[in-house]
């Protein structure tokens, strides 16, 4: 596999026994995993490292997977993430897919098919999850977590600002957050629509040397 092509899976579960096996299966098959046994340590683990995608289970005492993924699209808002559940309702397959789900897998998990769907998501992604990846540490690792994270964002929303032509619903139902928190972040970011678009069709629009 290409190293460009590289994945690296944030795998949350409080059954150690789930957890071991299923990070066991895709580290055979080359890619990258990072465990964490709650949704308190996986905030943690998406904070300190580089995750592209996240497998999560939906159950977990204190905070649930649904909850946790809320928590975790406000620093990743594009991260793609898989949800699995042995006891799922209705409701809870329809409050995921509303979180931006890529997939809802019933337990005990088929690896084959976890296999398929993290593929899928490395296929879809391919390009993105790359220069997301760039975009966070654009900064040197010296810098505080905090002001690589802001970086972050800033990079999130300056390029789906571009991709949909400043169109503010495009924006956000891509970055999954509502109009409030983009308006909130935008400000503090120092992010003005309108000058970012002018400035990109000015450049656009220069001769070629």
């Amino acid at each position: 596999m290409d190293k460009s092509d590289s994945l690296t899976i944030l795998l949350v579960d409080d059954d150690l026994d789930v957890l071991g096996a299923i990070a066991r299966f895709l580290r055979t098959h080359d890619i990258g995993v990072v465990v964490a046994e709650s949704a308190h340590t996986a905030l943690q683990r998406l904070q300190e490292q580089h995750i592209d995608a996240i497998v999560t289970d939906l159950r977990m005492p204190k905070s649930n997977g649904l909850q946790f993924a809320v928590s975790a699209r406000e620093t990743r808002p594009l991260i793609p993430i898989v949800f699995f559940s042995g006891y799922a309702q209705v409701p809870d397959v329809v409050a995921a897919m509303k979180l931006g789900a890529v997939e809802f897998l019933e337990k005990p998990i088929d690896p084959d098919e976890l296999l398929k769907v993290i593929n899928r998501v490395r296929i879809s992604h391919h390009g993105t999850l790359t220069t997301q990846r760039l975009a966070f540490d654009g900064l040197d690792q010296g810098y505080p977590l905090k002001m690589r994270v802001l970086a972050y964002e800033k990079y999130l929303i300056e390029s789906s600002l571009l991709q949909h032509g400043g169109h503010i619903s495009s924006v956000l139902e891509s970055l999954q957050v509502n109009r409030r928190t983009l308006n909130d972040k935008m400000s503090k970011l120092g992010i003005k629509r309108d000058a970012l678009i002018a400035d990109t069709v000015a450049g656009n629009s220069k001769p070629a040397d």
